[in-house]
């Protein structure tokens, strides 16, 4: 499993990639007008994902400007993240089951009292 940050690194990457060469094909054949503004917005987004596909660190615990939300985790700290993720959904499925019942029993009651 990569981490976050191989992750999206790739995903931008390719899609400036793929954007910049639909650009290109189209300013080939004469598709993309770059007379007007919106001509202009798929090189410029395609460039823009390229540079933020290059600005996302790759090293573990590097720090960056997208490394909040894009961490760059090695195996254990990546597992250490799915077992606070699941400990976390655990809980939270007692306090939902807690929840449940407590709303059954009132629904129960309200059936009983209208019959």
């Amino acid at each position: 499993m990569d981490n976050p940050a191989k992750a999206a690194h790739r995903i931008l990457l390719g899609t400036g990639i793929g954007l910049l060469l639909i650009s290109f094909l189209a300013l080939r054949e004469g598709r993309l007008p770059l007379q007007g503004n919106i001509g202009w917005s798929i090189p410029i987004a395609a460039t823009a994902a390229i540079a933020i596909g290059f600005m996302i660190p790759q090293q573990p615990g590097a720090e960056g400007r997208l490394a909040g939300w894009f961490p760059a985790l090695d195996e254990s700290s990546m597992g250490e993240e799915v077992e606070k993720a699941m400990a976390s959904d655990e809980k939270d499925g007692g306090v939902s089951g807690a929840w449940a019942k407590l709303e059954e029993a009132m629904l129960s009651s309200e059936v009983d009292e209208s019959e």
